[in-house]
């Protein structure tokens, strides 16, 4: 049994240990708060998707502009920070749309987009889903339905990265 005010062995009280206790109390909370600080930022940083992408993809596929259908051989998408997109189509020509996107939430593997032009002009209206990779680093695959507003001519796209 312990003398009575000695305290409980192992334990550094002010009293009993002097400076070295409240230096080593000290020591051990700045390195569990250096701890706890870099186990929160390593958990947010996983939680986290960029806000921007730039990928591309060859693969199969077609696009097809009115009655004239091209096979599509691959893909470059840009997905910029304030919401714009840029897809460059690579058929025997090079078909580029561009839009806006936007997902449902970070986790999300497809990506919606909303065509509104080309590289001339904002003549175009209409739609897609963009489907990415298990990692959302890579292009899976590309559905599109546009209507080119002034030739009155409907854009399909379906295309499936290999």
């Amino acid at each position: 049994m312990l003398p009575p005010n000695r305290g409980s062995p192992g334990v550094c009280f002010a009293g009993a240990g002097g400076r070295k206790g409240i230096a080593m109390r000290k020591q051990i909370a700045i390195a569990l708060s250096i701890f706890l600080m870099l186990l929160t930022l390593a958990v947010g940083a996983v939680g986290q998707q960029p806000a921007s992408l730039v990928a591309s993809a060859q693969g199969e596929g077609t696009i097809k502009l009115g009655n004239e259908e091209f096979e599509i051989h691959a893909i470059v998408v840009k997905l910029f920070k304030d919401g714009k997109a840029e897809l460059n189509i690579i058929t025997d020509i090079t078909v580029f749309i561009s839009g806006t996107w936007s997902r449902a939430d970070d986790a999300a593997k497809d990506i919606d987009l909303k065509i509104t032009g080309n590289a001339v002009s904002n003549s175009m209206e209409g739609g897609g889903t963009l489907f990415l990779t298990e990692d959302r680093k890579g292009i899976s695959g590309l559905k599109l339905e546009v209507l080119n507003k002034t030739s009155r001519k409907v854009v399909k796209a379906d295309f499936v990265a290999k």
